[in-house]
């Protein structure tokens, strides 16, 4: 029968970028919640399947939220992320639920350009996110639509200026990170960018 109940967390809005990379998107769905119009086309094409959207962030739900759920899939955008939902079913993961066998086993994966990786953690009975942090490289870069639309960081921030509104406002200039002046016009634009999502943390040194 497989799983008919299923909630998708989303905070992300349709880009048209989303488009040829999955088959739940149309063009008419540009600037739409992507959990929202995802939740719906699997609701009227699968009978008997009930998706519960939810235009949020993972971390907005509490504990008692996570409990009610058999397996957990993710496909998170950052590091920060992943150890968040990790620490929350570690966390759940009591000797009372381990005797009931009611273990809530994590699936994560991940996509970057044609590589791939999925992984399985089950808390307490294998190796936890944290346990295996050095397995994932650095991030140096974001998803654009993270940075076009749903900024969470103060690197989306700077990110935005440099690779959106820097080709835009001053196309015909390259950025030189030992420039003194490009380095504070980025700073002062990531500030603003920051000020209008209500994103602390921007700072000079942040930006060089």
């Amino acid at each position: 029968m497989g799983f008919r109940n299923i909630e998708v967390i989303d905070m992300d809005i349709i880009e048209v970028s989303n488009l040829n990379r999955q088959f739940l998107f149309r063009a008419s769905d540009v600037g739409k919640p992507k959990a929202d119009v995802a939740a719906a086309h699997i609701n009227k094409r699968i009978e008997g399947c009930n998706v519960v959207p939810h235009f949020k962030k993972i971390q907005d739900f509490d504990e008692s939220f996570y409990r009610k759920f058999h397996i957990i899939v993710c496909g998170l955008d950052s590091i920060i992320a992943r150890r968040w939902i990790n620490g929350m079913l570690v966390g759940i993961n009591s000797e009372e639920m381990e005797q009931d066998g009611c273990l809530i086993p994590l699936i994560d994966g991940g996509t970057e350009g044609f590589k791939g990786n999925v992984r399985v953690m089950v808390p307490g009975m294998t190796a936890c996110i944290d346990c295996t942090l050095d397995l994932y490289p650095p991030q140096v870069t974001f998803p654009l639509c993270t940075i076009a639309q749903t900024p969470r960081l103060p690197e989306h921030c700077i990110e935005y200026v440099k690779v959106l509104l820097w080709p835009k406002e001053r196309r015909d200039i390259p950025i030189d990170g030992d420039d003194p002046q490009h380095v504070r016009w980025i700073y002062e634009k990531a500030l603003e960018r920051a000020a209008e999502y209500n994103i602390p943390g921007v700072t000079y040194r942040l930006t060089q």
